[in-house]
């Protein structure tokens, strides 16, 4: 929150520095400068925006306390809803593994490719093990170990 806080006011900051320049018309370079000025205005612009999106996003994921799950037969879309906002991201479930529970961060998670991603984060680990559980007996019941039949 304090990051985006501080993204805003930066934000407003710079808008009312270049309509200040653009306003007076004075910017302190001349002919060529003048051109260079702007290219790198343009650049630092661009990257700060990026940079917003990319702290936005952060804000939204870690501040949402739930999420939402919805498998397709060909994605697995992840919902973490805020408000009337939030993070959605999707995921080829050509590439999503099943769920299991991590130890280290006590909390469900799949493998996306190299990527681990946790979902339930807020669970207990008993609740992490009852969704595993669900998730893979309704979703990837091939992957469930097999039980020894007796004749």
């Amino acid at each position: 929150t304090v990051i985006l806080v501080g993204w805003l006011a930066g934000s407003i900051w710079a808008v009312q520095t270049l309509l200040s320049y653009i306003f007076i018309g004075s910017v302190g370079f001349e002919g060529g400068f003048l051109v260079a000025w702007i290219v790198i205005l343009i650049i630092i612009a661009g990257f700060w925006i990026y940079m917003g999106g990319q702290v936005w996003k952060r804000w939204q994921y870690y501040t949402a306390g739930r999420e939402i799950l919805f498998f397709y037969p060909d994605k697995l879309i992840v919902r973490r809803p805020l408000s009337l906002m939030g993070v959605t991201d999707a995921y080829d479930r050509l590439y999503v593994s099943p769920l299991h529970f991590d130890d280290r961060i006590q909390a469900a998670v799949f493998d996306y490719g190299s990527y681990r991603i946790p979902v339930g984060s807020t669970l207990t680990p008993p609740e992490a093990g009852a969704l595993v559980d669900l998730v893979n007996s309704r979703f990837y019941p091939d992957t469930l170990p097999e039980e020894d039949e007796e004749d």
